[in-house]
């Protein structure tokens, strides 16, 4: 038995225990309130197009030949659900790739080439690489390029070739193993536009070797001129791939813009990498830090500003990931890595960034697909973005702190007929329920259907490979699951659990600028 002051004591232990819950429970259930403005009249900020979302496959991974199967009919799959969009074929291993027509069975090396009519080009492409020997070459095979192409086709990608800038001549490009691809290419009616070199502001650090901006755009005309006349003559040509710009490092931005004033009309696209973080110092806080987040925006106005002159070039991210050096274990390869893919979408639509390039499909550890074909989170993301984010991007408000963050597009009309239907997604980044109020002259009216999804990680560990949606697991068997919404009838507000990222298609709005 338990005496009275002990039996007080328990009582007041247990009642303080109560009271703790109860104000955890409401701290993270009840939530804060937040409000979504959409106005009725409005223009859409711009127009994205169908294959915005696109994905890249860094040139490493065709380096062994059977390391990627492009014939995998699940991997095939997989691309497709991601289509329309691009397959980008780049990476620094791009500047050591050498096209061969034929398999050559003999051994290549530096040291020994054997010639012969099928060996001619390659040795000589061989010769300007062994100038370097920084990192090892590797051969392209016909038969690789062909089930890479046809896997594009297949899957409704396209795909977009980063030819090797480091063959080169005295000073110049040298185009002979260009003209390799561009004619077996031709011959087999491969569609591709193209690209010259990777990241070459890095040069120096990766290579020991320079190419300055003016002989890079010497060397883009050179390829306008030879794919105009190897029947290329429609293909974008995308360049120049510098990397982000940096305050430490004012080169990066320098070297985009004397490439634009040297060779700006010879490129479709200018393009640039970025990623927010360095692999192998990164942590879990990093990666949900607003600070984080805050970062993309900076180097986007950085470049739009010092671009501006070329601002009727189409502006692309053509790599781009959570972290640089092959993605964090753990982090870029799961849900911690999410909430910054989405808000990239986001972030670049809204600033007529009119193409991102996912860094990667297959490969890394920043990969959409793993090792063994299954489905990562992001990838998740990436389909159920396709499947519901239409093209015109919208003007919205959200008064809330910087750890949510909201964007709006007009609905995609392949999900809904519904004309006047807007799609909102969104990021909660904090161990925290959040409220919208949906507000605006275009949310106003007392119909709205909402349909929901919410994703999110079991337990709220953002550590998960699996990812919840609207609570339940997804898995991936052979094609993509026909997601169900969550609907919401006749209300005025959504709301987001603890960490997670949302998608809500409204209908019945009053909104114009969708119909």
């Amino acid at each position: 038995m338990l005496s009275n002051k002990r039996l007080v004591a328990v009582c007041a232990i247990i009642f303080c225990s109560n009271i703790v819950l109860l104000v955890l429970f409401v701290k993270y259930n009840v939530g804060e309130r937040c409000y979504i403005s959409i106005e009725e009249q409005q223009t859409a900020i711009v127009e994205i197009p169908d294959g915005y979302l696109s994905v890249g496959i860094d040139a490493s991974e065709i380096q062994n030949f059977s390391k990627v199967d492009f014939t995998n009919k699940r991997f095939y799959n997989l691309a497709a659900a991601l289509s329309p969009g691009r397959l980008r074929l780049g990476g620094t291993m791009s500047e050591r790739l050498i096209f061969s027509a034929e398999d050559i069975s003999s051994p290549l090396s530096c040291e020994h080439c054997p010639h012969s009519p099928a060996t001619k080009s390659v040795c000589s492409s061989l010769k300007k690489l062994c100038r370097h020997k920084f990192l090892p070459f590797f051969l392209m095979t016909g038969q690789k390029w062909t089930e890479i192409n046809n896997f594009c086709k297949s899957s409704g990608l396209k795909l977009l070739f980063s030819f090797n800038v480091l063959l080169r001549d005295e000073h110049e490009w040298s185009q002979q193993n260009a003209i390799e691809i561009l004619k077996y290419s031709n011959q087999r009616n491969f569609d591709i536009d193209w690209q010259l070199g990777n990241e070459p502001n890095s040069f120096r650090h990766v290579f020991n070797k320079s190419i300055s901006p003016q002989m890079l755009a010497h060397d883009f005309m050179k390829l306008r001129k030879l794919l105009n006349h190897s029947g290329y003559n429609k293909s974008l040509l995308v360049g120049p791939d510098t990397t982000r710009p940096q305050e430490h490092q004012p080169n990066c931005l320098k070297y985009m813009v004397d490439f634009l004033s040297n060779g700006s009309q010879y490129i479709n696209v200018r393009s640039w990498h970025q990623y927010y973080l360095n692999s192998r110092t990164a942590n879990l806080e990093d990666f949900w830090n607003p600070d984080s987040f805050d970062l993309f925006n900076e180097q986007i106005q950085t470049m739009k500003e010092h671009t501006k002159k070329y601002e009727h070039i189409p502006m692309w991210l053509t790599e781009t990931s959570s972290s640089y050096g092959g993605g964090a274990p753990g982090l870029s390869n799961t849900f911690a890595g999410t909430p910054l893919w989405l808000d990239k979408l986001g972030l670049s639509a809204k600033n007529n960034i009119t193409t991102v390039v996912r860094q990667s499909l297959y490969g890394g550890n920043y990969s959409l697909v793993d090792e063994n074909f299954e489905p990562l989170p992001d990838w998740w993301v990436s389909v159920l973005y396709k499947k519901l984010v239409g093209n015109k991007v919208l003007h919205v408000s959200c008064q809330c702190s910087r750890y949510q963050r909201v964007y709006a597009h007009c609905a995609n009309r392949k999900y809904t007929n519904d004309s006047s239907a807007v799609t909102i997604y969104a990021i909660n980044l904090k161990m925290e329920k959040i409220k919208f109020l949906l507000n605006g002259t275009a949310l106003h009216g007392d119909d709205l259907v909402i349909d929901e999804y919410i994703l999110s990680a079991p337990s709220n560990n953002r550590r998960s490979k699996t990812l919840l949606l609207n609570g339940w697991p997804l898995y991936y068997e052979s094609s993509v699951p026909n997601f169900q919404p969550h609907q919401h009838l006749y209300g005025n507000h959504i709301s987001m659990p603890p960490y997670s990222v949302g998608f809500w298609v409204i209908k019945n709005t009053s909104i114009k600028v969708c119909q």
